[in-house]
Order: C-alpha cells, then structure tokens, then sequence
C-alpha cells in the first residue's frame, strides 16, 4: 500500500513507528514503551507467544527495556537469569509463595526481617494455612533446629537486616539449607551486589527491592529475583498472569540509577561510618547498631563477607527512649529527610515504629529491639560534616 494514498487521520496513527536506521550505537539504551507489537507473520508470533523463539507480543509478557534491565541485573548478581517485578514486595511474594507456600511447603524466615515482609507471612498463616516459622537468622544453632524440626522448602534471609542491622552469614545458611533440602532466598537490599553476592555463597534465589540503592534516585519502584533460567520461567509465569512485571519506564530509569552504584554505595558507606563513630560518643545517643563498628555482634563476618564495606544505613537509640523524644528529633531534622525509604542520594531517617514496623504488636518490637526511641538513618551522598551537623543540631532539640 502506497503511503501517500492515506489519509492524514491514518497516516498521524501509523507514524514513528520505528527509530530511524543510521550508523552509531547510543550510549544509552532506548526506552521502548509499546505495549504491543506487531508481526508480518502470524506463526512468527505464534512461536514467540509459545516460547519457540526470543521476542516480544505484549508488554505484561516482556519488553525489551525491562529485558535489558534484568540481562544486567543477573549480571550483576552472578546469576543465571533475573526477573522484574512492579515493587520490592512484589518480588518476595512471588518468589515465596511460588517457590514454597503455593505448594504446602514450610518456610524459615528471620524474626527481625523488614515489617511488612513479617507482616505478609503472618497474613499467609492467618489466611492459607502457611507454615512460616520465625528465627533468629544470626542464631545458626536455631536456624539448624528450625529446619530439623520439619521438612522445611525455603529458608528466607535478610543478609543485612532491615533495621536491627543484624548480618546474616550467607554462606553457613546455604551449607544449613543444603543439607536439609531447602532452597535458600537471600534478600540483599541492604547490602547491594556492591558488598555481597549472594549467588557466589550458595543462595539460590537472591532478592533486590530495585526501588532503594539500585535506582538510588527515588523516583522508581520495583524488584528483582535472580537465581536459576528455571526460576526466572516460574518468575515469568508469575508476571504475566499476576500482572506484577515492571514496566519499561521504571525499567529504564533504574538503568540510568544503577550506573552509579558502586559511586554511591562505596560514598554511602564511608559517610555511614563516619556518622555511626559520631553517635557512639554523643551523650543523647543509648545505643549504635552499625555492622562497621567493633561492638556490632557481626562485625567479624561483616568485614569478611562484605570486602570492608558495612552499608549505608545507621540505626540508633535515642537516650530518651521515647516516640516524643523521637519526634523531636526528626522534626528539628533540616538537611536529612523525614521519609520511609532508604538508598536514596539524599540521607533519610525512618521512624519504623509508626511506618515500616507498625503492624508488629508493640511488645514483639520491643523483644526485638525497636523500641519507641529507635531510628534507622539511610545515609545519603551529602558531605558528611554538613550531615553531622545536622543530626547534632536536630539531638540538641530533643
């Protein structure tokens, strides 16, 4: 059909449909945002719909940007393939529940995990029936005696614990699962493929909110499970008919945040360092929980499974133990921000008692040890001094 014979209504619908061919690679990859696309050849795109051949029909099925986005991804973990998800919890539900809970199997997971990580296991239990167990990840004797007591499927780990700081030997937790038959999930939002990869220690799925250190821009959501082309198809599977697949312009924003990664990691965790050895001498400071210094009860393994880098988040107790000393705090904050995430360019202290933890009854965050003065403070690329500044200038408020 001769183009010139269209109308201008048809020809305005059809138009750009494709980037114009010319010599020279970009440097940075196109965002291509089409939902659909479009075959000469019906069994061209029948052997794609039925995975016959690479390529793409529908954006909840694949796209070639959140494509690119998960070959860098397992890249990055080590790992055979990725897949991405609409958020971080996306991902862990996807993979616990399709790797352990769909099936009736029992799952192992850290006391102290990330609030409404807990909060969607227990919902599991109350509703399905699940068999989640709660241990100290850190405890490798009760970790051992979790999986003894039952068959066990999956053990679930946070390898930098979300907020108490506690690190997980990935490692030893990968012999413990292996040698009940367990796979291991390993999330290490924390900690980033910067300090640890998991992969490399013996996890067989590890699990990144993209929407913290990844981006690092906080202007995208999204997750990630690495492990097995096994996993990543039962991961698929689960993005196409649960709908949770990341779309392309979260996918290509976070490619642009994760090229400076390393940058930023690297520059978090010096300045969380500096910060974490300020607060342990302040007067208006109980306690410091921070894998770099010498007290933390991982530091030990911390400085050998993280190559001398301890992360970037601080959390502490204020001296006044107290949710209106701790409010005092963190409204006379001026640089850092007052926000409910981490891994962000910019520094931010969560108060997890009101946000990340508030659906944990107040005496089981206590046991744990957020306690109604605990803060966690994400350190971001700010020069320290201006940052210590402010953080004294915010404790002399309180």
């Amino acid at each position: 059909m001769d183009r010139r014979e269209l109308g201008t209504g048809t020809r305005l619908v059809r138009a750009a449909r494709s980037l114009p061919s010319g010599d020279g690679q970009p440097v940075v990859p196109p965002l291509v945002q089409s939902v659909a696309f479009d075959y000469g050849s019906a069994a061209d795109q029948d052997a794609v719909f039925g995975n016959d051949r690479p390529g793409y029909v529908y954006g909840r099925y694949g796209t070639p940007t959140t494509a690119a986005l998960e070959s860098a991804l397992a890249d990055l973990d080590a790992a055979g393939a990725a897949t991405c998800f609409v958020t971080g919890m996306a991902a862990i539900a996807a993979a616990v529940d399709a790797c352990a809970v769909s099936r009736g199997g029992r799952v192992v997971a850290p006391e102290d995990c990330y609030g409404q990580t807990r909060a969607l296991f227990e919902r599991w239990v109350r509703e399905r029936g699940a068999d989640i167990s709660f241990v100290d990840t850190t405890d490798l004797a009760a970790v051992d005696r979790a999986l003894a007591d039952k068959p066990t499927t999956l053990l679930y780990a946070e390898v930098i614990a979300n907020p108490l700081l506690r690190v997980s030997d990935v490692s030893a937790l990968a012999a413990l699962a292996k040698a009940k038959g367990a796979a291991l999930a390993i999330d290490a939002t924390f900690a980033t493929p910067i300090l640890v990869k998991p992969a490399t220690l013996g996890a067989t799925m590890v699990i990144h909110s993209l929407t913290k250190y990844i981006n690092g821009h906080g202007d995208v959501m999204g997750g990630v499970v690495s492990g097995s082309a096994e996993l990543a198809a039962t991961m698929r599977d689960r993005t196409i008919l649960d709908g949770g697949y990341l779309p392309p312009h979260e996918a290509w924003l976070t490619i642009r945040g994760m090229r400076t990664l390393a940058l930023r990691v690297r520059r978090q965790c010096a300045s969380a360092m500096e910060i974490a050895s300020h607060l342990v001498s302040h007067p208006k400071i109980a306690r410091v929980r921070y894998p770099g210094l010498p007290d933390h009860p991982q530091h030990a393994l911390a400085t050998r499974q993280f190559n001398g880098l301890y992360g970037g988040v601080v959390s502490f107790q204020l001296r006044d133990d107290t949710r209106a000393a701790a409010f005092r705090f963190l409204d006379s904050l001026e640089l850092a921000a007052s926000a409910t995430t981490v891994g962000d360019l910019f520094t931010e202290v969560l108060y997890p008692a009101i946000s990340s933890h508030r659906r944990l009854p107040v005496e089981e965050r206590k046991r744990l040890g957020i306690t109604d003065g605990f803060l966690r403070m994400s350190v971001g690329i700010e020069d320290t001094d201006d940052l210590v500044a402010d953080i004294d200038r915010a404790l002399d408020r309180v």
